[in-house]
């Protein structure tokens, strides 16, 4: 098994693809992912690439008469996927007790998860948002709280920190809004609390009641830049003596309003997110 950096920040696992296995129609499953698959002789319901219905497939383990653990009646798939000599496919175990899994090319696979996180950074409105979410969750087998945490810092990472833009409102300019993705993760990030003072409540709906402050109103979006506040923290930071503290990395872990100090609740900083690996099984 080679360990390689994801292309994804989600871990996944490849089995690559040999010309012999073509010719025969079947995946054969390395020894390092057989743990994944049954014990026996069985059935596997298979989902191949995005596709709503999974497929009944053949599988032998190493306990059976061919010594070997393999996927067969693959070889229409192959062909309609054109997939060749050394080519890579993700395995994805939905549900072993039911023997559900998902195949795709790496590529494709690659592919489908950059358009749900560019589904999820267009979202029209925070039920869009939450919807892109599960599917991510669904999609990659990551849990939805791993799955918030992740796309929270890679929007750390890719959103520019950067002048806050302006847009059109009527006649008049004003600075650009949070993008409902942002608004969704910190919803669930957050659960309301303010992270200052902790103070949260439950509006009508249900819902959770926060304001969202920008530390520097003049920068843009990017999560460093935003703290989930209540209605009263909000306007000590617009109109009292206030006083930040920053780390190195520039997340905002203290505030002083007129010299009382307040630590900031920064989950991410308190959780610890490893580099995601694609895990490659030869």
């Amino acid at each position: 098994m080679l360990k390689i950096k994801s292309p994804t920040n989600y871990n996944y696992a490849t089995v690559k693809i040999t010309q012999s296995r073509l010719n025969k129609g079947l995946i054969a499953i390395p020894v390092s992912l057989a743990k994944l698959f049954p014990d026996s002789i069985t059935r596997l319901h298979v989902y191949l690439d995005d596709s709503p219905a999974p497929e009944v497939k053949t599988y032998s383990s190493y306990t059976s008469a061919t010594r070997e653990c393999r996927i067969g009646g693959m070889a229409e798939w192959f062909r309609r996927s054109k997939i060749k000599d050394g080519d890579e496919i993700v395995i994805q175990m939905i549900d072993k007790e039911q023997s559900i899994y998902r195949i795709i090319p790496e590529h494709n696979f690659i592919v489908k998860t950059h358009e749900i996180q560019k589904n999820l950074d267009n979202a029209k409105n925070e039920t869009a948002a939450k919807e892109e979410i599960i599917h991510l969750s669904k999609w990659t087998g990551i849990e939805n709280k791993k799955v918030v945490l992740s796309e929270f810092l890679r929007l750390t990472k890719d959103i520019p920190h950067e002048e806050r833009r302006y847009i059109n409102k009527r006649s008049n300019k004003a600075r650009e809004n949070v993008p409902f993705n942002l608004r969704t993760l910190l919803t669930e990030v957050y659960h309301g609390h303010c992270q200052v003072c902790d103070f949260w409540f439950l509006k009508k709906d249900n819902g959770p009641y926060f304001e969202i402050h920008h530390v520097n109103p003049l920068l843009s979006n990017n999560p460093r830049n935003l703290v989930i506040v209540c209605a009263n923290c909000h306007r000590q930071f617009e109109y009292a003596n206030v006083r930040q503290e920053f780390n190195n990395d520039n997340w905002l872990i203290k505030v002083h309003f007129n010299n009382k100090i307040y630590p900031v609740n920064q989950i991410i900083l308190k959780t610890k997110i490893e580099e995601s690996f694609k895990q490659l099984h030869t």
